[in-house]
This record gives structure tokens, C-alpha cells and sequence, in this order.
């Protein structure tokens, strides 16, 4: 110990670092601690984080971070912008041609469809589309050279995966809803504890 305390620099170097290392729980340490010291990140450490979190399949925290940057930086990364597009067109009828019309727009404008794009794919059918159509998207972009065959099983995995969550807390909300919780707990049902333990709750 040096005495040397980090400041908001060092932690978003700290974060693109960990990121790297593929420390993605070091990484979201790091933005907590940012956070606290009622500080942004750099757009830099916003990326990694983002990319990182994305490679492991936590979609919501990908989105919730993509929110936050757009929120807290005037000109934050045209990716971000365009991933909240994709999950705003997600929504309606023919939704798989507007995602694609997107991707389109966004090779034409010269943004890299990354990570994050993909990640707001699953997470903007899983919300307000099917998978389907998400896998509709995907089979394009593989049929394109945009996503490669290896990318297209890890994300369609990923798509399975957050379905299977949204639907878990679906089934919660209305266990809830209708209270319900007491009564299954009083004929021995154990399949809530699994629930909140899979949910974070």
C-alpha cells in the first residue's frame, strides 16, 4: 500500500484491463466504485464493459449500461444508440426486416455491429418479439458474413438462456400478482426457492 488512492481515470483504465483478462466481476467492481464516487466512466470503459458483459450472457446488464451511458454522456457511442433502436423496432409486426433494415443502416453509416447489438437483438425479442424471429435475424446476418457460424450457436444459446429468465420472472410476477406464494409454500412446493435463487431475488 502506497497510499495511492484511484480516482475515476484509473478505474476505467482498471475496467478496459479486466475486461481483457476476460475479470468481467472485477470489471463491474470497478463501476460500482465509479458510481459511488458519483462519477462516469469513459466512453472506453463503457465498451469494454459493455462487450464483456455481452460475451457472458448478461443481456439485462449490457441494456441497463447502454441506458446509463446514453444517459450520462451527451455524444455516447453511436453503437449504444443504434442497440436502443434495434429494441424499440423489435416491437410490432415485421420485426425481423426492421432489425435488419437497422444493421443495414448501420453498415452504411460505417458502426461496427458488435457484442452489444446483438445482445440488444435477444434482449428486444425476448421482450417484445419471438425467437423466431430473433433466430430470423441471426440466420441473416450469418448468411451476410456480419455474424460467423461460431457467433451464431453462442448467441442463439444466449437467446435460449434469457427466454428461459424472462419467462421464470413472468411466472414469479404472476405467483405474486396473485398471491399465491404462501399457498404453494404451504403444500411443500420448493420450486419457488429455485426460482428466486435463478431471478437475483
Amino acid at each position: 500500500d502506497f497510499g495511492f488512492e484511484p480516482d475515476l481515470s484509473s478505474y476505467s483504465v482498471a475496467i478496459c484491463c479486466f475486461v481483457e483478462k476476460g475479470e468481467v466481476e472485477e470489471a463491474c467492481s470497478c463501476h460500482e466504485k465509479i458510481t459511488e464516487m458519483s462519477c462516469v466512466p469513459s466512453i472506453a470503459a463503457y465498451l469494454s464493459l459493455t462487450k464483456g458483459l455481452s460475451q457472458i450472457g448478461e443481456i439485462d446488464a449490457v441494456m441497463i449500461l447502454v441506458r446509463e451511458c446514453l444517459g450520462n454522456i451527451e455524444n455516447g457511442p453511436m453503437e449504444f444508440k443504434y442497440a436502443l433502436r434495434v429494441c424499440h423496432v423489435c416491437k410490432g409486426s415485421s420485426n425481423a426486416e426492421k432489425v435488419i433494415e437497422v444493421v443495414d443502416e448501420m453498415k452504411q453509416e460505417g458502426v461496427s455491429i458488435s457484442e452489444v447489438v446483438y445482445s440488444a437483438i435477444i434482449s428486444g425479442m425476448c421482450k417484445h418479439g419471438t425467437i423466431k424471429a430473433a433466430r430470423e435475424v441471426f440466420a441473416e446476418l450469418k448468411k451476410r458474413k456480419v455474424m460467423t457460424e461460431a457467433e451464431m450457436v453462442v448467441y442463439d444459446e444466449m437467446l435460449v438462456e434469457q427466454t428461459k429468465k424472462k419467462t421464470a420472472d413472468l411466472v414469479l410476477s404472476g405467483i405474486k400478482f396473485f398471491g399465491l406464494e404462501s399457498k404453494l409454500r404451504e403444500k411443500g412446493c420448493k420450486l419457488l426457492d429455485k426460482s428466486f435463487s435463478c431471478t437475483g431475488d
